[in-house]
């Protein structure tokens, strides 16, 4: 086993948060805020009631989204999360 304890990995944590608000901010330089309802062995996530941000600008809404795994560069729980 790795030096991460199984209940330290990303995936795990994640997967704990589940149809809680979580901030992921990606490559790209956008931000998305919502609510993480899915997640996959890549990180791939679904987040639903997604508002975008560039630039601290909210810039549009979306019912629901898709977020690539690779194109992720933190994520972030939302203070009423944790």
């Amino acid at each position: 086993m790795s030096s991460m304890e199984a209940g330290k990995k990303p995936l795990t944590l994640i997967q704990k948060y589940l149809n809680r608000n979580i901030r992921v901010m990606l490559k790209n330089d956008l931000v998305y805020e919502g609510i993480v309802v899915e997640c996959d062995n890549y990180m791939n996530l679904v987040i639903d009631k997604a508002v975008e941000y560039q630039d601290n600008n909210k810039k549009a809404m979306y019912p629901r989204i898709l977020i690539r795994g690779n194109n992720i560069m933190y994520i972030q729980l939302s203070p009423e999360s944790t």
